[in-house]
Order: C-alpha cells, then structure tokens, then sequence
C-alpha cells in the first residue's frame, strides 16, 4: 500500500513542463516508428516479398491466419476460407498457388501518399490471369481489389517471416 501511495506521489509531483516535455518525447518516438515502418512497406512492396493477411472479405469479418495474399519473388499464393464452397486446401476453403507478372510498384510521392502495386496471377492449374490492384496506407493498411466487379478485401502488409499465418495445400496436385 505504501509503495502505490509513493509512485501516485511522484507521478502528481511532475511538474507540468516535464509531463508535456514526456508527451513529446512519446510523440516524436511514435512518429520515428511510423517512418520506419512506412519505409520498411515499401521496401517489402519493391521486393515483392510480403504478406498481406486480410480482415474482412466482401465487408465480412474473416480469420488473418487463414486469409491472405503470400508474394515471394515470382511466387504467389492467394487463399480464402470459405463456408460456401466445398474445402479445396484441407482448411476449408480454396488456396491458388500461381505466378506474378506484369508486376507493377509504385512508391508514393511523399509518407502522405499510398503505396500502389499492381500485378497479373496465373495459376498453376488455370492457365487465365487475372489482376489484382493493392493499396497499401500508414500503418500496413491495404485495401486490395480484383478483376473489375470483385468486392474490396481489407488487410494489413507484413513481412513472410512474421506473418502467422496457416497455408493451405492445392488439393488438385
């Protein structure tokens, strides 16, 4: 008791330069984490080595570990959990191992701006491509679109290595 009734003490005891000296030093600390990361999106997006685990699929709230889009190189794989269809992957849904091309990155013209990537997916199996447009905002927001008429899927940028996320296998192999 008397150990919480002397560090409430020292926090009341702050004077008001030093609380607002601290807000600042939080600020600016939270503003140089903010460029780092923006820098590192970008980096992941020139490389195409990222992953972008989606939250929410045709506004419908959806599993991050089980819905993604995984670029690696030239490499891509593109899966969705669905309840609508029968399973494909093992997990319930339908995963598309292909190929990128026609990769187009467009870095943003200042931290305000949003990253642009736009690319061609052929699977391995259907020989059609089809595009896919990504956003990517602050923060690792992306809003991705497909084709023309596909709903918007909502998600986050990662890099592979931290992503968490559970690969389905294509059961057509």
């Amino acid at each position: 008791m008397l150990f919480m009734y002397s560090y409430t003490q020292e926090d009341t005891n702050m004077t008001k330069d030093q609380r607002k000296a601290e807000k600042e030093q939080k600020k600016k600390e939270k503003e140089e984490k903010n460029a780092a990361d923006w820098l590192a999106y970008q980096k992941l997006a020139q490389d195409k080595e990222f992953v972008i685990r989606f939250d929410k699929v045709a506004n419908r709230v959806v599993s991050q570990r089980l819905n993604f889009l995984y670029a690696d190189g030239e490499n891509i794989i593109l899966q969705f959990e669905t309840n609508d269809y029968l399973s494909e992957n093992g997990l319930g849904g339908r995963t598309i191992n292909g190929t990128i091309s026609n990769y187009k990155y467009k870095p943003p013209k200042n931290d305000k701006k949003p990253i642009y990537i736009n690319l061609d997916i052929t699977s391995k199996f259907d020989q059609k491509n089809f595009n896919i447009s990504i956003t990517i905002y602050g923060g690792g927001t992306a809003i991705i679109s497909m084709g023309s008429g596909v709903s918007v899927i909502n998600g986050f940028i990662s890099p592979i290595e931290g992503a968490n996320i559970n690969m389905g296998v294509d059961m057509r192999n």
